[in-house]
């Protein structure tokens, strides 16, 4: 009798982890599919322009010539400048102020020109000395230096405007296609790839296209690398090769075919949406009475949440000139390493590279 409660009671569990991983997905279908009709008019300038904009050094010392001369902001302008109760002695100590702060702030500009070239030269001297030169066994000697790699990698790429070098849909799909070939050549099997806007998720023929062009490049076209491409959030996979839909739902199909490498395509659906969607679905099953209160622990959350995202990555690599996760799901990232390069704005062989160096000589402390 003991056994038979034991085995009812964990079937139980497995059916209400099924349904909740069901209702949470379905969920979160349908708030991207209102959110795709909300913004169908404002998608084609959005995925135009490009995520980060930056002024040429010119162009910040013009605003700052302009901002001296006469101040943009309105009540500034409207205090000093059309009160005619103001004493020349309270404008001319404005002037002062002012130019005091620009003084400063020109001084920190020149400091922050010097160390611009001296990170862009240091990393195109890097370039230089470390050279992937599109072969695996070049990246396979540099790699196997290392006392240690992460077993999970994650990348978080910028999508940019067609009008730039290497951007545009294929622009990223060949980021992406570089990356998989990196990680192929290193013994990394399990990776994740992060664009914000998800436009890598719409992009799945291409990406497809461009990882199978990159691999013939780097291992033949007779060795051709098996690859799975993933969607979790709609729970849908792709086998590379020959671009199948894989079916999850029946795990014969989804564990019988062997792959060299998995890569998981999130974006920002994945990260606060999920949870927010996923706790929404916790409380219509504990009001319904199919879930109970004691079985919603921390444990379960992510157990929960591993399934609709995925692991949790070991290394996430930020290819990008400053620091931002740009939503990127916070569940995952509690114990994760992270590696940028500052004024890096292109996805390099040797970031990468310095990334995995930095890594196998870090100490993770798990405490309680």
């Amino acid at each position: 009798m003991g056994k038979d409660s034991e085995s009812e009671s964990s079937a139980f569990e497995i059916r209400s982890n099924e349904n909740i991983v069901e209702q949470t997905q379905a969920r979160i279908k349908k708030t991207e599919e209102l959110q795709k009709i909300n913004s169908k008019s404002k998608s084609h300038q959005t995925e135009e322009l490009p995520v980060y904009t930056k002024d040429s050094f010119l162009q910040s010392f013009n605003h700052i010539v302009k901002a001296l001369i006469s101040p943009q902001d309105e009540e500034v302008k409207r205090r000093w400048f059309k009160n005619n109760n103001e004493s020349t002695s309270e404008i001319i100590s404005f002037y002062i102020y002012r130019s005091v702060l620009t003084m400063f702030y020109l001084i920190y500009s020149i400091y922050a020109l010097f160390q611009y070239v001296v990170n862009k030269s240091k990393l195109k001297f890097l370039s230089m000395a470390y050279k992937s030169n599109e072969d695996p066994s070049v990246i396979n000697s540099d790699i196997n230096k290392l006392p240690k790699i992460p077993q999970k990698l994650s990348f978080i790429l910028n999508y940019k405007s067609e009008q730039e070098e290497g951007g545009g849909i294929e622009g990223l799909c060949d980021d992406g296609a570089l990356i998989a070939a990196w990680c192929i050549s290193s013994g990394i099997s399990n990776i994740s790839i992060y664009e914000v806007n998800g436009v890598l998720k719409r992009s799945v023929p291409e990406l497809t296209k461009a990882i199978f062009e990159k691999f013939e490049t780097y291992f033949g076209t007779e060795n051709v690398p098996n690859f799975l491409i993933k969607i979790p959030h709609l729970n849908l996979s792709y086998s590379g090769v020959d671009g199948v839909l894989v079916d999850n739902s029946n795990e014969k199909t989804s564990n019988n075919g062997y792959y060299d490498i998995e890569i998981s395509l999130l974006s920002k659906v994945d990260g606060r949406s999920t949870i927010v969607e996923l706790t929404k679905v916790m409380a219509q099953l504990t009001k319904n009475g199919e879930l109970k209160r004691s079985d919603i622990t921390i444990k379960f959350l992510d157990h929960e949440l591993r399934q609709l995202v995925g692991e949790e990555p070991d290394l996430i690599i930020i290819f990008q000139p400053y620091l931002d996760l740009q939503g990127y799901p916070p569940w995952q990232i509690r114990l994760s390493e992270m590696y940028w390069e500052p004024d890096n704005d292109t996805v390099s062989y040797v970031v990468f590279l310095r990334a995995l160096q930095k890594y196998s000589t870090c100490k993770v402390n798990i405490g309680r």
